[in-house]
């Protein structure tokens, strides 16, 4: 009986692993597909004429970070059934920080169809013929967009530094991934608001995917090891 508990368990380990590794993936992927038609360099008409030309990339990037949210939210409830009867409520704290991220990214990509349908309108046949307060009201929505991924991003920070405090409890979490998130966490928080064009928090995003990547690969490494000792060790209880 308890091998047969101990194989659930590490089968939990080796779902909530790859459902992370999952999240974080897309996660990247998201930024990567990232579109941003505003540039410091640039003249308001150049940005919004570029907008204009790029309108695939816009619905692209549109689609990726709701399919992130997705994801996400699909990976809070392999997080806590892995830790509820490791932790009293602290879990409880790291799965709503990943709602919180679900939330914001959901609702970066409700701007960004909203941006997107005011790029549709006919409003963009001519740039240069088109009142200033259209491009205002498009600028706007972008702000909005900027200001979600901003909520999203920060949950993610508190995510990274919660799965750091969780070595306090549990050893599994690998020295390395808890010196990355403890430090990338709260750094990621703090230029998400101070500057977000910074490279320090570029810096502090990758630390962070490669942080969680470790402990996820340890997570599922040590279920597939500990049920495939399991099963050796019971090979009448064995799956076929």
């Amino acid at each position: 009986m308890q091998s047969v508990l101990r194989r659930i368990r590490r089968r939990r380990e080796v779902l909530a692993g790859l459902a992370m590794i999952l999240a974080a993936a897309s996660y990247v992927s998201s930024l990567l597909l990232d579109f941003n038609f505003v540039s410091p360099y640039a003249t308001l008409q150049e940005d919004l004429s570029y907008l204009t030309n790029h309108q695939r990339n816009l619905q692209i990037s549109v689609w990726a970070w709701l399919l992130t949210s997705l994801i996400t939210f699909l990976s809070v409830p392999p997080y806590l059934i892995l830790f509820h009867k490791r932790m009293r409520f602290f879990h409880y704290v790291n799965a709503l920080w990943l709602l919180g991220a679900t939330a914001g990214f959901l609702m970066m990509g409700l701007a960004g169809i909203e941006l997107y349908q005011e790029l549709a309108k006919d409003i963009l046949s001519n740039v240069q013929e088109t009142d200033e307060q259209v491009w205002i009201k498009l600028l706007d929505k972008f702000q909005d967009e900027q200001f979600y991924r901003r909520i999203g991003s920060s949950f993610i920070g508190l995510f990274a530094t919660g799965i750091a405090l969780t070595r306090f409890k549990m050893r599994r979490v690998p020295i390395i991934a808890t010196i990355l998130l403890i430090i990338c966490g709260p750094t990621m928080i703090f230029f998400n608001w101070y500057d977000p064009d910074h490279l320090i928090r570029t810096a502090a995003m990758a630390g962070i995917v490669i942080g969680v990547t470790i402990f996820s690969v340890r997570l599922i490494n040590k279920g597939l090891k500990e049920n495939h000792k399991g099963s050796e060790e019971n090979p009448e209880q064995a799956t076929p």
